[in-house]
């Protein structure tokens, strides 16, 4: 797969002067392709959770060296790698827990974050497991859709305010999330109306986190496109999202290794831009 070089260095080599005295020496650019101090910051979908081959020390934050953030941080080099991404975590986690560990001169940071807060785990259990009823799910679904719109913009405004605190020079790369359900098909995993509700749900989400992003300045990596045809309940094979997992249910509905790589890792590569 065709992998994009990173950002352009932060800071500038100081031109050499000139004097009358001897033949101009030549300026030392190597500066300006280092690559820089990367933080990735988030939720479970960052953190690699359901991927696979997560670290050994990691704990109840399953992160793997599948994740997105591993894998660019592997592709390009990066000075220092923060892997902070944890799975559960809100956007107050976020702030509490990883915020505090990014270094002032981070030159590019990665986030995902968002869905907790709307009580995803929740969703997946009242909506998409066999004999949940459809008043269960749509309660769920009415109260994320509430949280929503009423308390997600204020928690995405701040924790974006403390990332742009945190790295004030750095470039910063927001992702939403994937449809995690293929609609249209006869499939075990939720009704077809649930499957399509709650698509609608992370499209809402999505367009939330870009709004927020853009008014910071930050980049947003859309993952939809590339997942399409590779969600649950795709045909067997192309799935890039696990169903349910037993007995391991956490790792239940995440992008699994080729979800990371095919489809997280590109759009994350492209926002972040060339060198």
């Amino acid at each position: 797969m065709q992998r994009h070089r990173l950002l352009a260095a932060l800071a500038a080599t100081p031109l050499l002067a000139l004097t009358a005295a001897g033949p101009a020496r030549a300026v030392d650019t190597s500066a300006l392709d280092a690559p820089p101090r990367y933080a990735a910051l988030g939720d479970s979908y960052a953190a690699g959770t359901g991927a696979g081959a997560y670290e050994q020390d990691g704990g109840d934050c399953h992160r793997s060296a599948n994740a997105y953030p591993a894998l660019w941080a592997a592709d390009h080099g990066a000075t220092a790698f923060l892997a902070a991404a944890c799975s559960g975590a809100t956007t107050a986690d976020v702030r509490r827990d990883q915020l505090p560990r990014v270094a002032a001169d981070t030159g590019l940071v990665t986030l995902t974050a968002g869905g907790n807060d709307l009580g995803f785990a929740q969703a997946a259990g009242d909506c998409l497991q066999p004999l949940t009823t459809e008043s269960r799910c749509d309660r769920t679904l009415d109260e994320a859709e509430r949280r929503l719109r009423e308390e997600l913009p204020d928690r995405l405004a701040e924790l974006y305010d403390g990332v742009r605190t945190a790295a004030p020079a750095a470039r910063v790369v927001v992702t939403g999330y994937p449809h995690l359900l293929r609609t249209g098909t006869t499939c075990l995993i939720g009704t077809d109306p649930r499957r399509q509700r709650f698509n609608a749900l992370t499209d809402e989400l999505d367009e939330l986190i870009r709004r927020q992003a853009g008014t910071f300045g930050f980049g947003f990596a859309d993952v939809r496109t590339a997942f399409e045809g590779h969600e649950v309940c795709a045909p067997a094979g192309r799935e890039w999202i696990t169903g349910i997992v037993l007995p391991r249910l956490w790792e239940s509905f995440h992008p699994t290794a080729d979800g990371q790589s095919l489809g997280y890792l590109p759009a994350v590569t492209a926002a972040a831009g060339p060198r």
